[in-house]
């Protein structure tokens, strides 16, 4: 890929996950909140682009140490979507890639940007990958089910409600992976911030009853978000790493064309606030 010096190219982000085998032991909501806390991604799809949103690159790839495990990719929230990978694969559209190939591809590309980022760049990019990174270096380590045996207990905490106090640097700007630093930005929040904070979208959520499980706030999801930039009523997000990372790349252009063409960096903590409660 040979990209003009001269620009400045940002990467999107997406990734679908699945968790450890034994999530499976536990009720719905148990093993949701065992998914949120420890996911391991089996599809990772990125696209380079521009503040406009033009896209110069696209990468997507199944993840082989989990996507080939059906004990792993069988505890996937969209675990039923295996059929339409395989007709992929058999296409010759999607391939499967060992890990640490992938995230050497993403790393070349991390470097030619400015920044990167997805739409709700806390789980993607200091959760998803941070653990995925994890448990391959343990998969293929002397240590793995002794490392194993102990993740186990923790699920079991995080399925009983349990808490536990994380002792790891947290900076809400940047992406360290292999000791390099990354700049982040968050498309959820910025979208929350420029495009969503409106009567517009509030009245849009309340005619077509997009509300949180609460009910006291608005959704503000990506497949939401984009309905609303692209009065698309019913236009259903794929749940696949590429496909959702274009629409993200949509969405990110337009935030930052709302922000008068600056891409704001860092996290910014529950972005749906910033939209207000529901009255």
């Amino acid at each position: 890929m040979k990209l003009d010096r001269r620009r400045k190219y940002y990467l999107v982000l997406d990734c679908e996950t699945a968790t450890l085998p034994c999530a499976q032991e536990y009720a719905e909501e148990q093993k949701k909140k065992i998914c949120i806390a420890k996911p391991l991604i089996y599809d990772l799809g990125w696209t380079i682009i521009d503040k406009k949103g033009k896209v110069y690159a696209k990468r997507n790839y199944l993840i082989a140490e989990v996507f080939s495990v059906p004990d792993v990719f069988n505890t996937a929230y969209y675990a039923e979507k295996r059929p339409l990978y395989l007709e992929q694969i058999e296409g010759g559209k999607l391939t499967v890639k060992p890990w640490r190939e992938v995230v050497s591809i993403l790393e070349k590309d991390m470097e030619t940007c400015e920044a990167v980022g997805a739409y709700n760049a806390m789980f993607d990019f200091k959760k998803a990958i941070p653990f995925t990174e994890l448990y391959i270096n343990m998969l293929y380590s002397a240590e793995y089910f002794d490392w194993y045996n102990m993740q186990k207990n923790i699920c079991k905490e995080i399925a009983e409600g349990k808490r536990r106090e994380s002792n790891k640097e947290f900076n809400p700007n940047e992406f360290l992976f292999h000791g390099k630093h990354y700049p982040l930005f968050d498309i959820w929040g910025i979208a929350c911030k420029y495009i969503l904070n409106c009567e517009k979208y509030r009245d849009f959520c309340k005619e077509n009853r997009f509300l949180t499980a609460s009910g006291k706030y608005f959704q503000s999801n990506a497949q939401v978000c984009y309905r609303f930039i692209t009065k698309q009523d019913d236009f259903i997000e794929a749940h696949t790493a590429l496909n959702d990372a274009e629409i993200e790349s949509e969405i990110f252009a337009a935030s930052v064309k709302k922000a008068k063409n600056q891409v704001e960096l860092g996290l910014i903590y529950f972005p749906f606030k910033l939209i207000g409660k529901i009255e």
